[in-house]
């Protein structure tokens, strides 16, 4: 079997899968932040993982092979010493302990884009949609994937960003923490947006703050004291009573039945465009822009209007990035199969 993670600040996803093949055996999630540590949920997801699957197997559960992670955080030291600080969540996770703890099995930690960006460089032609309608994608291809360097971005509990560096036969990941670099704003309501941030943050703005989910609430705030829109009574009453305030607001935008929330999904469409214009700009992934998180399908309606606005928004350098294909890959489970692909790599 082989056990892949995705940990992030929101959520922990835990599966067990087979060896060689995509069927998934046992899969858990986890509310991140109601953990102390990552060990004591391993240990309950094994302990009911047994529970689950051992009165299936007569013969026994198969040895755990190899494990792999997809990390929200910057990942430090090789392969079989790896430790990663967690960015949203206050666990430090070492990759030579959580052998020891799986029986001394390979385990390897990767940051959670480079995991999403592994599986949606693969992912098949049904899981994805094109946002860019003047895309030409790369003619060659290899083991049916197109040639050419590759760029991924996730916005999610915060703003995820990794490269693909393509040497003529595979793909090469380098992550990044591009989602902490500064916002710059595109127009004078964007230059009043960061501000207005400037100003609640005390200090830098980056374009995770906008491009997360806590980031809608922001947005719409913004809208209302910009008197964009008027707020309703409805929506306010809504708000006041809803435990995830950016849930509502992308609801409602989606429904097209309040005006300050669609106003906040287009200023997040727009900006979450631009930079993944600025992401291209800096590494010409000519392979194609893949936009993975959870975010991206709940507001795709949008995604599909204003997304492409910002990203050709480049001035003399829009007809570079004009043919650039661009996906939405919004699988919930994409870093979680990206990190069962890294640990079967380890197998080889």
């Amino acid at each position: 079997m082989i056990l892949a993670g995705d940990i992030g600040g929101t959520k922990t996803l835990l599966a067990l899968r087979v060896l060689a093949e995509p069927r998934v055996l046992w899969q858990q999630r986890y509310d991140s932040a109601c953990v102390a540590n990552f060990s004591e949920l391993l240990t309950d997801f094994l302990h009911q993982a047994h529970q689950a699957l051992a009165p299936q197997m007569p013969q026994g559960l198969p040895a755990i092979a190899a494990a792999g992670f997809g990390i929200a955080g910057p990942i430090s030291g090789a392969v079989g010493a790896q430790q990663v600080k967690a960015t949203n969540l206050p666990w430090t996770l070492d990759s030579a302990e959580l052998s020891a703890q799986l029986g001394g099995i390979p385990v390897v930690f990767a940051n959670d884009l480079v995991a999403s960006g592994t599986a949606a460089i693969f992912a098949p032609a049904p899981a994805k949609v094109a946002l860019n309608p003047f895309a030409r994608v790369p003619s060659r291809a290899i083991s049916g994937v197109s040639a050419g360097h590759v760029a991924v971005i996730a916005a999610g509990t915060g703003l995820g960003e990794a490269l693909f560096y393509f040497d003529g036969t595979r793909h090469h990941p380098m992550p990044t923490e591009g989602g902490h670099s500064d916002f710059a704003p595109n127009s004078a309501l964007e230059s009043e947006l960061w501000a207005y941030l400037r100003a609640k943050l005390d200090g830098h703005v980056s374009y995770e703050r906008i491009l997360c989910g806590k980031g809608f609430v922001d947005l719409y705030e913004f809208a209302k004291i910009q008197m964009l829109a008027v707020e309703t009574a409805h929506m306010q009453a809504r708000l006041a009573n809803c435990p995830d305030k950016s849930a509502e607001i992308t609801a409602q935008a989606v429904a097209g039945s309040d005006a300050l929330s669609e106003i906040a999904c287009r200023l997040f469409a727009r900006i979450y465009g631009a930079e993944a214009g600025n992401l291209a700009l800096k590494s010409l992934p000519m392979g194609g822009v893949f936009v993975a998180g959870a975010i991206a399908g709940h507001i795709l309606p949008f995604m599909q209007r204003e997304f492409m606005q910002g990203f050709l928004d480049k001035g003399r350098f829009a007809p570079l990035l004009k043919h650039i294909p661009v996906w939405v890959v919004s699988d919930p489970d994409l870093a979680l199969k990206g990190a069962a692909q890294l640990a079967q790599a380890r197998l080889v």
